[in-house]
């Protein structure tokens, strides 16, 4: 009986271990696995609180602790943290999109942000680039107050009001749904562009978005800036910006977004994975610079876990006077369900090198290029809270006149979502 189920349950396995994972055998079988166990379903202070179908309440707390046991110009730590509060009133909310009359697509929103923590930790250290995705002056921050017509299954999407570059995975700029697996900052985001008042959250400004759906692959994306009103929005909440250069002029960015079926081949229905993206944009403004940027994700096919994401991206701007990291080159893989008995964690790798010009202010770099590696787990301890131990190795740290050792830096961030 032994032998008979071995061979019943592991043959399939061992023919497209064999058959490779570009073979027709792989693929087969792949499509033949059955879905992810089904996460529970978070508690939510929407069900807990009894809100109208038409209001949708979030709270998240995000705490990046640090600290460097080797290298840099001093062993230090730093602790910083963010609670943040999303608001959106919609009638269409709880409706399927394929029945949404025209008020359906209509939404407002309104989020709120409080940092608090010592944002000074990369400097203290000797590197030039934040290691912590949460590195800005404490304070509240207005993120976000805006009127927005989802595109539903439509083809026309707008969002305007006072927004940040990333206000929305679904339609974000300058971003892939992937960089939200890391902790540096710059692997986190914004493909590591460091143009003054760049409006990356929790920072705002007056804004504009267009989304042009020409099929559900295929998204062209416009959005516009006014630079100028970064520190006005900023200081409504009492947000310290003397560390903010006065933004002038606007901030135009173009991107197109295509997400077709064979990036993400073979990948469980209810992955918690971003689908395989290609995105390629530009950006330009009167008075920072211009530059390009892009980014690839895409489903390996390897044995890697329950499901698996391989990605690529950069940025390049001819902008030296402007820019202080001109151009980017970073890459990583994010694996779900490494172990079998822990389906939703993630094994999360990533590494960048960021070429940094000595002509762009205010802070000149010591060293014509930083390096990082980052390497971190993140384990899913109930549908609410994660834990994600984090090592990051800092090469040529270029934050410091003197010669600097290399950085061995280790993190625990910390996600609540209400």
């Amino acid at each position: 009986m032994i032998q008979q189920k071995l061979i019943r349950d592991g043959l399939p396995l061992l023919l497209a271990l064999l058959c490779g994972s570009s073979g027709a055998g792989t693929r087969a079988w792949a499509s033949e696995q059955p879905l992810l166990p089904e996460p529970k379903q978070p508690r939510s202070l929407q069900r807990a609180l009894k809100l109208p179908d038409w209001l949708k309440l979030e709270i998240a707390y995000t705490a990046e602790p640090m600290t460097n046991p080797v290298g840099g110009i001093a062993q230090s730590s730093a602790w910083i943290q963010e609670g943040s509060i999303n608001l959106s009133a919609s009638s269409g909310h709880q409706k399927p999109e394929q029945s949404w009359q025209e008020f359906d697509h209509w939404r407002v929103n309104l989020n709120l942000n409080h940092l608090a923590g010592d944002a000074s930790y990369a400097s203290r250290i000797g590197a030039f680039l934040n290691l912590q995705t949460l590195s800005y002056p404490s304070g509240f921050y207005p993120t976000e107050l805006s009127v927005e017509r989802k595109a539903g299954s439509g083809w026309l999407q707008v969002k305007a009001g006072v927004i940040p570059l990333e206000s929305d995975f679904e339609g974000a700029l300058m971003t892939a749904p992937i960089f939200n697996s890391y902790v540096h900052s710059a692997l986190n985001d914004t493909y590591n562009v460091l143009i003054d008042a760049l409006p990356i959250n929790p920072y705002s400004t007056l804004a504009a978005v267009v989304d042009l759906k020409a099929s559900p692959e295929l998204t062209l994306r416009y959005g516009w800036y006014d630079l100028g009103s970064l520190d006005s929005v900023s200081a409504t909440l009492g947000t310290p910006v003397t560390m903010i250069p006065a933004g002038l002029g606007s901030l135009q960015v173009l991107q197109l977004d295509y997400s077709p079926a064979a990036l993400s081949r073979g990948a469980p229905a209810n992955s918690s994975l971003p689908p395989g993206l290609i995105s390629l944009g530009g950006y330009g403004s009167s008075a920072n610079g211009n530059g390009v940027y892009g980014s690839v994700t895409w489903r390996s096919g390897l044995a890697l876990g329950l499901d698996d994401r391989l990605w690529i991206g950069g940025n390049y701007s001819p902008s030296v006077q402007l820019n202080p990291s001109p151009s980017f080159l970073g890459g990583g893989l994010v694996v779900q369900g490494l172990f079998p008995k822990r389906p939703l964690d993630l094994l999360v790798l990533g590494g960048g090198h960021a070429g940094l010009s000595s002509q762009a202010p205010p802070s000149y770099p010591t060293k014509p290029y930083e390096g990082l590696i980052e390497l971190g787990y993140r384990l899913q301890l109930n549908p609410n809270l994660n834990l994600q131990p984090t090592l990051q190795w800092i090469f040529n740290p270029s934050g410091s006149q003197t010669p600097t050792p290399g950085i061995l830096s280790t993190s625990l961030q910390i996600s609540l979502n209400l």
